[in-house]
This record gives C-alpha cells, structure tokens and sequence, in this order.
C-alpha cells in the first residue's frame, strides 16, 4: 500500500491561494461573469453563506483544531450583509489610525457608503450615523479576531447541526467516518493538494475528500457543499455556481497525478460525488455526476437549453484574456460589422 498523499502537491494552504495556477474557482467566476468583470476575477468575495459553508468544511475536514484556528465565536449583533461589508473596508483601510469605529471621521464613512452603494436616498450623515450605531462591536471584535473569521453564536449553532447530520445520516455518515487502523481497505484523505498541466495550462485544485479503496483500486472524489437550495434540488445549484466545471477539473488534475505513479496508476478514478446539505432541512444526499469523465460542451435539458463548457477549453479562452491587453472578447469583429443573428443564436 502506498499513502496518496505521497505523490500530492505538498505545501500549506497560503502557498496554495497565491499560485498562479487557475482554479476552478476562478474559471466558475469567469463562466458567471464574462469578459467585462477581468478586472475584478481575482477579488476576495465574502458573503453569509460562504462563511457558513468554510466553517462547516473546516469542522469536516479539519476537525475543531482547524475551525478554532480559523474562527472565533462571539455573542453581537447580526449585520446585515451590506453594513458588515463596510465596516470590513472601514476597518481594512483604518484599523492602525482609529481604534473604534467612532473615531472615523464622518466624511471617511460616507466615502466608503458610496462605493459600497449603501442607502444612496439617505443623508450621507444619516448613513454614517447608521454605520456607527451597528457597526462599532463588530468592528471592535475584528481586533480580537486577528486573522480569524468571526462568526455569531447562531450561526455556529447551525454550523454544528449540520455537521452532526452530515455524520450520522445514512447517506453521507460513511463518508465521514474515521480511518480504522484495523481495517486498511479505506482511506480518507481531506483537502489534498494537486497541481497538473492540461494542454499547455497550469492548473491547481483542493478537493474537500478523496475517497481510497486499496482493495477494489478505486479512489472515489468527493465535494462537500452547503447549498441554499433543499437538497433535493442540488441540480439547480449544479449549473448556477457551475460544479460541472469543478467535478470534471478536478477529476483530470487528479487523474494525471495518479496515471504518472506507479502504484496509483493501477486505480481507476471513479465519477465525482458531490454531497449537500442544508442548513433548514438538514437531509443530507449525494448526488454523482456521470459526465465526470466525458471532455467537450455538454448539452441538457428537455430543449437541450443546458449548455456546459469544458474546464480546459474555458479555462484556454481565458488565459488568452489574462496574457493579452484584449479590448473586446474573442468572436466580436472591432473593424468591420459582426452579425447579430449569429451572437443571439448562440444566447
């Protein structure tokens, strides 16, 4: 037997985040977003329901150590998503100069509300005012949280069901058992790390568990997600956030890392299973995609409306972008008339 860990890209997470390699990440933001949004791909995106899914895959996959290293609990008052984001930017931009919230001047605050676009119909000093009534705790306890994430008492609270569902149903329980010492003929490895160049392109990926059957010589690839749709409904959140694009990335990255060994070549790398629950329901399912390992643009739905590109040929289009200073998107004519008949066909 031999640990697929051996032949993993062997580095800490911080060396990880900053390779230049792409991601599937941001070839899912770029699908999303197009050409117009470049120069915004690679910005840091935080959101509610990002926090509460790291924080149930560090529980997961880390264990409490990672999640204590990571976050920290505290008892305040619920923001909402626009005003937790200025007092971040507040606090990112002067947290060295003003100690509180309340030492920000006036005219600071109200700069940062209208590049956040916040409450524009009010009083610029309405708004200040506002930011500083809700903001000051959080902004105090971003002091005591260093580089932790802070997370409120509730959300924990949900973030603990929903580990507790993921372990005990009958669905997923398995997949999140400990290793046994007595029992080699699985392995569980979380949040490996591999790097591969398909076609010229670098690419990196992590994925959330790596499934090791040594017996049968089979590795099964697994991604947690927390979804804000009911479990049942997992293919609607397949196509918004792109997890085809993932599923498919992930498994040839995988693949030629396992094809170059030669113990693991001997394995098969089986179809991506991504398992989902919901922070409401907590019906944890799994659901696997039989495409995984099919390359090309994918066609569904009953008016074969779906249309999913391939990872590596989205991912040659914009590296072109990222290499080349491009004033507009490849197909587009800048010197002579282009056919509108043919960019609507293709909508």
């Amino acid at each position: 037997m031999k640990s697929l860990k051996e032949i993993s890209w062997q580095v800490d997470e911080p060396t990880y985040r900053e390779d230049k390699a792409l991601s599937y990440s941001t070839l899912a933001k770029f699908a999303r977003e197009g050409f117009h949004k470049l120069d915004t791909l690679f910005d840091k995106v935080e959101s509610p329901s990002l926090l509460f899914g790291s924080a149930v895959d560090a529980l997961i996959t880390g264990g409490q150590e990672e999640f204590d290293n990571n976050f920290m609990i505290a008892d305040f008052p619920v923001l909402t998503e626009s005003v937790e984001k200025i007092v971040k930017s507040l606090f990112n931009q002067y947290h060295e100069t003003y100690k509180t919230i309340n030492d920000i001047p006036d005219n600071n605050i109200i700069e940062t509300t209208e590049i956040e676009k916040y409450q524009k119909n009010w009083k610029p000093e309405t708004r200040a005012k506002v930011i500083r009534e809700q903001g000051a705790e959080y902004y105090t306890l971003m002091y005591l949280a260093g580089t932790k994430k802070i997370v409120d008492t509730a959300t924990k609270e949900q973030v603990d069901k929903a580990v507790e569902a993921l372990k005990t149903s009958k669905a997923t329980k398995f997949y999140f058992e400990s290793n046994n010492p007595f029992d080699n003929r699985y392995e569980r490895y979380y949040q490996l790390k591999f790097k591969s160049t398909i076609d010229g392109i670098d690419f990196r990926c992590m994925p959330d568990l790596l499934l090791v059957c040594h017996q049968d010589k089979i590795i099964y690839p697994v991604d947690l997600k927390t979804s804000s749709h009911f479990e049942d409904e997992f293919p609607k959140s397949f196509i918004q956030w792109s997890y085809s694009l993932q599923a498919r990335l992930y498994w040839r990255i995988i693949n030629d890392n396992i094809k170059k060994d030669d113990y693991f070549k001997q394995f098969t790398l089986a179809d991506y299973q991504f398992i989902v629950v919901n922070k409401e329901s907590l019906t944890p399912l799994v659901w696997q995609f039989f495409d995984t390992k099919t390359e090309g643009t994918l066609i569904y739905g009953k008016h074969k409306n779906i249309e999913l590109k391939d990872p590596v040929e989205l991912a040659k289009e914009l590296r072109y972008y990222l290499d080349n200073d491009c004033k507009i998107p490849l197909g587009i004519k800048e010197n002579e008339p282009n056919n509108i008949i043919e960019y609507l066909n293709q909508i």
